[in-house]
């Protein structure tokens, strides 16, 4: 009986430690695994440096207080006006602590402007129905907004969110910011 007890104890505590000691989170639901069908270079939730970003050719878009904006490195900055902005076709990637703002830093934010660039097998000129079809087999939830003529569609994955409208995708998780950093 002694000897079964420990047995169940010792199973108890490997999975215990398993679970806690995945060295990106993965199986919370905190973290995003990148899907096969995606040709973004980063994903929603990835552990990344600056060095990371800089090594990969991305471009840093100056302008925010708390994390860096990233231009992909497929697309070239619009320096006109003398300071890196992104061109019309793009994707950038907000990188600031996660889950908390004073985290190691993660992509937080992706925002797509390109066509040609696909999420879950998804791209800017989806219909509607493909997108629900889609959103229908991998999502936690699936919400519709009309706004004037402007709909969007958003699913949640985990604690991200996929917004689709007519001229971007928006992927993104929430932020918290426990220490009540101020910037």
């Amino acid at each position: 009986m002694k000897k079964n007890r420990l047995s169940i104890v010792v199973i108890a505590m490997s999975l215990l430690f398993t679970g806690c000691s995945r060295n990106n989170g993965s199986g919370s639901s905190l973290y995003l695994s990148k899907p096969k069908d995606t040709n973004l270079e980063f994903w929603i939730t990835q552990r990344v440096t600056t060095k990371d970003m800089l090594d990969k050719g991305c471009t840093i878009l100056p302008g925010y207080m708390g994390g860096v904006e990233y231009l992909d490195s497929r697309y070239t900055a619009d320096t006109s006006s003398g300071i890196p902005t992104a061109p019309e076709t793009h994707v950038t990637y907000l990188v600031t602590g996660y889950p908390d703002t004073l985290d190691k830093s993660a992509i937080t934010q992706i925002e797509i402007t390109d066509p040609i660039i696909t999420v879950y097998g998804l791209t800017l000129n989806s219909t509607d129905q493909e997108i629900t079809q889609k959103a229908t087999r991998i999502a936690n939830s699936i919400t519709y907004e009309s706004v004037d003529d402007e709909h969007k569609i958003t699913f949640t994955i985990k604690q991200c969110s996929f917004s689709f409208m007519s001229d971007k995708i928006l992927i993104s998780v929430p932020v918290t910011n426990n220490s009540g950093v101020q910037y």
